[in-house]
């Protein structure tokens, strides 16, 4: 049923835009006064029908007979949470409009046949940012793109094959870079490796059901807790296999696999987390190791972490995490506080939040492959020593704004500030940002 009222939703799309494309004895108008524009009103109002492809069903314009039956048949999808008056209205429109359902049936079994196996959904953002230095290296202002397109294909009742495309900045060597570069700059100097518009099919993957566990294998995203605090999941991958099942009321999540840098460094990583909900109260805790299987063998970082978030109400949640890195001596934790003010979804027009978080990461306690670092200053020779992000403390606070389901805007600022560096050495930032996000 679903698939055909995706179908039936695309119908009703062609028709808003284009009008009646065939002959008029098969979609001639419906007379302005028949009965079933009352009926359709009436079901409407009752959030039975949603109407046109924009959600209003158009009383002050003519309706063709084909129209009328893509209508009545998303009301027939809610025919068991209609009462019985409306119920007895939806069985009249239905035997009215008989023969126009019925063909809508025949045409849509065909359409269906011819629906590619392979489907995409993506995202794409554009965003200007302005960001002050702190002097230790140049300002800058100036805009930036990226775009991601998901892919996903039925292999069998019990299997799919994922992928993704991702438009991002090149760096020689790199397999799955550290770094989280990944929106390209409007007007980059092409001949700068770094500033290379490159599209790459980054991930790639088969997820199936193994009894109870939900196996993923390939490249794929690699998540580490639920807040993309320890690890930005949205730019990381790694080669490997993830089992997701459940224990009861806990949700069991392992992964284990690789990701590779350069010739001379791979990461392998490994871990485990349980995740449980109480009501409005979610929480988990995990436990990772990562280490360099590469030249030098060595680990890289243990984690312990946890992560909580309590829904208050509508319009306003908290949450956080905190992670211990066991493998560090000294600046070894790091934990983030994020509000939800506002809707705490934009999925429809007019919706609006406001999300502030605040961070503070020791030197050694969370690494490269999370989103929050200093900027390296100019001519200092910085390594990219796997956890070096160093002592910092940070404030973002965005505002989110819906002007339909798949159309976003953003507006932000965040202050980034070096906790240990003398001011010559300063490597703290602000910026502000505008930007748009597209769904699609």
């Amino acid at each position: 049923m679903k698939k055909s009222m995706i179908m039936l939703f695309t119908i009703i799309l062609v028709l808003s835009i284009a009008g009646t494309a065939v002959a008029a004895n098969d979609f001639s108008d419906v007379a302005a006064r028949h009965w079933a524009y009352d009926a359709v009103s009436q079901l409407q109002q009752a959030g039975l029908v949603d109407g046109y492809s924009d959600g209003t069903f158009r009383g002050d314009k003519a309706l063709t007979r084909y129209e009328f039956a893509v209508v009545i048949a998303r009301g027939l999808e809610n025919y068991t949470k209609a009462n019985t008056q409306q119920k007895g209205l939806l069985d009249k429109l239905s035997a009215e409009f008989a023969a126009e359902l019925n063909n809508i049936g025949v045409r849509l079994n065909k359409l269906e046949k011819n629906q590619p196996n392979l489907k995409f959904s993506g995202n794409a953002e554009v965003r200007y940012t302005s960001q002050d230095n702190n002097g230790t290296v140049a300002s800058s202002v100036g805009g930036a793109y990226r775009i991601r397109l998901n892919g996903v294909a039925k292999v069998d009742d019990n299997t799919n094959l994922g992928l993704r495309l991702a438009s991002g900045t090149t760096k020689a060597g790199t397999k799955y870079k550290y770094s989280s570069a990944t929106f390209t700059s409007f007007g980059a100097n092409s001949a700068a490796d770094d500033n290379k518009n490159n599209v790459t099919l980054d991930r790639i993957f088969l997820t199936s059901n193994i009894g109870a566990v939900q196996t993923t294998v390939g490249a794929q995203e690699l998540k580490l807790g639920t807040t993309n605090f320890i690890v930005d999941s949205g730019v990381t991958s790694f080669d490997g296999i993830k089992f997701a099942t459940a224990a009861g009321a806990v949700n069991l999540v392992g992964n284990w696999g690789r990701q590779q840098k350069n010739s001379n460094t791979t990461i392998e990583v490994a871990s485990l987390e349980a995740a449980a909900k109480q009501g409005n109260f979610n929480y988990g805790a995990g436990y990772a190791t990562l280490k360099d299987r590469g030249t030098v063998h060595t680990t890289l970082a243990e984690y312990l972490y946890g992560n909580a978030k309590y829904q208050f109400d509508a319009g306003f949640s908290l949450g956080g995490e905190y992670v211990y890195n066991q493998q560090s001596d000294s600046d070894k934790t790091a934990w983030t506080a994020i509000a939800t003010i506002g809707d705490q979804e934009i999925v429809k027009k007019g919706q609006n939040n406001v999300v502030v978080k605040y961070y503070r990461v020791g030197k050694n306690s969370i690494s490269r492959l999370t989103s929050y670092s200093l900027q390296s200053k100019a001519g200092a020779g910085v390594t990219e020593a796997f956890s070096d992000v160093r002592n910092l403390k940070g404030l973002n606070v965005a505002y989110n704004y819906g002007f339909s389901k798949n159309l976003t805007a953003y507006v932000a600022y965040q202050k980034l500030t070096d906790r240990e560096a003398a001011a010559a050495d300063d490597r703290g930032f602000r910026y502000y940002r505008a930007a748009v996000v597209a769904k699609f």
